[in-house]
């Protein structure tokens, strides 16, 4: 476990671009913090407290992918980029190992994300906490933020064998805004993009996080909860599945050599 911790901390160290103080303060908790401020406020002038916070709620959980899912495709650019890769792949070192110790330390990026958004929530447009049912709260969130990083080091492999992976972020992030009710509810998008939208990340534990907070009991969203983190389990495996093949695809394409950009 000591070495898996050693190795999970070195590429996280050594990989994540954001490790300087302000980049870290202004990209995991000032970017979150403006979002929430910014559709909190707009749900106050809707005139509904209600729709604040669907808003808030939606853009706290929705600040994890924010976070992680770029921050794991830096992971896996700069280890390509820098050569660092390469010498990975011609090891016999264990790939499941290195596929897993990877997002250690950008899950709590997820948390830390989630709970700033929060208090930004509470401070500016007044979120009620009273009701929340704190044990089913927690448990949604930490296993939409597992799922999220899922998402993450299933879209982070890509950038092993692909040039533009940035198209891909772009893509991923701007359909979980849309998709998974973080803004518009999705019940309004016809039955097939809903089921669609119900395999993606966030959707279901965003209304367990909706749930939860309102009061409700863990009984009546475990069935999302539990959906949620199969979704996730789903990415982890199909990331996993990836993470091999690109290896494949890069060697016998040869763009781990490509020069650093």
């Amino acid at each position: 476990m000591r070495n898996f911790l050693v190795q999970a901390w070195t590429n996280y160290l050594g990989l994540f671009g954001w490790m300087s103080w302000f980049s870290y303060l202004t990209t995991v908790l000032g970017r979150p913090v403006v979002m929430v401020i910014t559709y909190g406020v707009l749900g106050r002038f809707a005139g509904s407290p209600e729709v604040v916070q669907r808003y808030a709620i939606g853009i706290a959980v929705y600040s994890m992918p924010v976070i992680v899912l770029p921050g794991l495709a830096q992971c896996y650019t700069y280890d390509r980029s820098g050569g660092t890769l390469g010498f990975f792949y011609a090891t016999p070192a264990s790939r499941l190992v290195s596929y897993l110790s990877r997002p250690v330390f950008h899950y709590p990026n997820a948390l830390l994300s989630f709970v700033a958004t929060l208090a930004a929530a509470w401070a500016t447009v007044g979120m009620d906490f009273g009701p929340v049912n704190w044990a089913g709260f927690v448990l949604a969130t930490l296993v939409t933020a597992a799922s999220v990083t899922a998402l993450g080091q299933f879209l982070g492999t890509f950038a092993i064998v692909f040039r533009d992976w940035t198209n891909v972020q772009a893509i991923a992030t701007g359909s979980l805004l849309v998709l998974t009710g973080v803004i518009i509810p999705t019940t309004v998008f016809p039955p097939a993009m809903q089921a669609f939208a119900r395999c993606l990340p966030v959707t279901n534990g965003l209304i367990a996080v909706q749930g939860t907070f309102g009061g409700g009991p863990v009984s009546g969203v475990a069935d999302r909860i539990l959906w949620e983190a199969v979704v996730g389990l789903a990415y982890a495996v199909l990331g996993y599945v990836g993470f091999q093949l690109f290896e494949r695809a890069a060697k016998q394409r040869g763009t781990l050599d490509l020069e650093s950009y």
